[in-house]
């Protein structure tokens, strides 16, 4: 069996650091994987993006993520993957 942690839509900014990592932190004790269902970004930014892969960076389990139409915004898209 495998156990999945799943959240959409976080629109991460550059003012978010911060926000998402304390909800996590136990994170590892009940999933075995978070998957990221789209719109990781509020306008499309690498820099959005940068500032969410810090926030996960470090977790003690996989990270999947998805793209939604936020992240295509600013035709970064690429960049953000």
């Amino acid at each position: 069996m495998i156990r999945i942690a799943a959240a959409g839509d976080v629109h991460f900014g550059e003012d978010s650091a911060g926000t998402l990592q304390p909800h996590l932190r136990d994170v590892a004790d009940s999933a075995d994987l978070l998957v990221l269902a789209g719109d990781l970004t509020r306008c499309g930014s690498a820099d959005e993006a940068a500032v969410l892969a810090k926030e996960l960076s470090g977790l003690p389990l996989p990270v999947f993520a998805v793209l939604g139409n936020h992240d295509y915004h600013d035709d970064q898209n690429e960049d953000i993957t």
